[in-house]
């Protein structure tokens, strides 16, 4: 575990640490698939040497894993940077809950609602819970004479340094040639590469780290303490929901009048199209905040109908509410062009309805366990948004959209942060001009922040390949310009 720590942590810190900060430094790439690698690997074989590792009838677990080996290889296929942020927490947490799970350490079934919790609740713990372990370990591997032995050479040390740094200061102001001797030897300490030893004190600390949560992932099963049962006031809930279905009723009102039928006769003020494509991102936020209220409603007072059906009634107002933001959002899309972070709101909102849905259903039927369907829901299309190639379906819409006049230019700028993928859909331009200064402006652009080994992807091979073959192409036709 320490040595496979070791490497993981030391893979990082050498190979991509250096470019934080510079040009060529992106989110982490295939060298992030290949750290993901080395720590299953290493669970898996370590586990199982321990004979704690439990597949059979566990198919909760592997879906975890196998949703966490899917999401790191994405970081060696595509190279967009925002969603390699995204992606980041949802790495951790699935590999984290799944190895939990599989060695029985977590006792909750993987996709309920508890071993997520509990998998949050302990992965920055486990981090550190054995961070000391493999010290006292070389502690106790060294009692004895070599115990006596590093004891005495330490002691040797602490008394001698002074003795020789006197010796050196007047011996070096008894001779000059030994002075210069000297003043080299503490000239050529200076030129020391202190980066490295900061790496190497860095990647020190990742590993013990690393090896702590390692060696939790397989340790003996959490101590799950029995809480006190929340009681609430079903008088307070009701209140509460009674209040907030008035206003979302409101607001649902407003929406079919003025909104979704387009009365423009009393909004003419501030415009139609000004009301319709703002408030998307306000709206998205109220629903979530619903779903935070409305969740724990359900759980508390199962057993009382009235807070069921104001529950159920809430999620069906949230339900327009989430349709008005996608109803605004679609607008402003249509107006600006698609972007990474809308389609990712998009996929939000959808996540959203999904949920709104689940909770109706709960409310219908209280015993309904909803969380580990609304998990493998919203963890399947986030691999399947994953695995869409987001920079070349941005790119489609984005010149089908300049085609047909829909939006005035193309943002090369925007398109040149996404990744090589998008050059692949810049030849469907209709505009020859256009699309040649496009081509051009995203070929320099993206030639400049070309990724450190650490940060490649298979992205980049194939922007690779695209330039060797315009490399050849143009090589061809200077060639045969000479020869006529």
């Amino acid at each position: 575990m320490l040595f496979a720590a070791f490497l993981a942590a030391g893979f990082y810190f050498f190979a991509h640490f250096p470019y934080i900060g510079t040009v060529r430094h992106h989110f982490p790439g295939i060298g992030l698939t290949v750290t993901h690698l080395i720590i299953i690997c290493t669970f898996l074989i370590t586990s199982r040497k321990k004979g704690c590792l439990r597949i059979k009838r566990n198919l909760s677990g592997v879906f975890l894993l196998s949703v966490s080996m899917l999401i790191s290889a994405c970081y060696g296929i595509y190279s967009n940077d925002a969603l390699r942020l995204m992606n980041l927490p949802v790495l951790v947490l699935t590999t984290s809950v799944s190895m939990f799970s599989l060695t029985g350490v977590n006792p909750f079934p993987p996709l309920s609602a508890q071993a997520l919790l509990l998998g949050l609740k302990r992965l920055v713990p486990s981090c550190f819970k054995h961070f000391l372990l493999p010290l006292r370990s070389a502690r106790y591997m060294t009692a004895g004479k070599y115990r006596q032995f590093f004891r005495h050479l330490l002691i040797g040390l602490l008394l001698g340094l002074p003795i020789v740094l006197l010796a050196l200061l007047l011996l070096s102001s008894a001779d000059a040639v030994f002075d210069s001797v000297v003043f080299m030897g503490l000239e050529s300490v200076g030129q020391i590469d202190f980066s490295f030893i900061l790496r190497l004190f860095l990647t020190f600390i990742a590993a013990l780290c690393l090896f702590s949560f390692l060696y939790e992932s397989t340790d003996k099963p959490f101590e799950v303490t029995q809480k006190k049962t929340v009681k609430a006031s079903h008088i307070t809930l009701i209140t509460i929901l009674v209040m907030l279905s008035t206003i979302y009723a409101v607001f649902v009102y407003i929406q079919f009048t003025f909104l979704f039928f387009g009365n423009q006769t009393e909004i003419q003020n501030i415009g139609y199209a000004t009301y319709a494509r703002s408030g998307f991102f306000q709206l998205v936020a109220l629903a979530v905040l619903t779903l935070c209220l409305i969740i724990p409603f359900l759980s508390l007072c199962r057993g009382n109908k009235p807070v069921r059906v104001l529950c159920s009634v809430m999620s069906v107002f949230t339900c327009v509410i989430d349709y008005s933001a996608f109803f605004r959002m679609r607008l402003y899309i249509q107006a600006y062009g698609m972007s990474v972070l809308r389609l990712i709101t998009l996929w939000g909102m959808l996540m959203i309805l999904c949920a709104l849905v689940a909770c109706i259903v709960k409310s219908i039927k209280p015993c309904t366990r909803i969380c580990p369907a609304l998990t493998v829901i919203a963890l399947s299309t986030w691999i399947c948004l994953n695995y869409s190639n987001i920079d070349r379906q941005i790119t489609a819409y984005q010149v089908s959209a300049y085609n047909r006049g829909t939006i005035s230019q193309l943002d090369t700028d925007y398109l040149a942060s996404l990744s090589p993928d998008v050059l692949s859909e810049l030849s469907a331009i209709k505009d020859d001009a256009v699309r040649d200064k496009a081509i051009d402006t995203i070929t320099e652009k993206l030639s400049a922040k070309y990724p450190v080994p650490y940060d490649w992807s298979l992205s980049w091979a194939d922007y690779e390949d695209q330039s060797a073959k315009d490399g050849d192409i143009i090589k061809e036709s200077e060639r045969s310009t000479d020869e006529r």
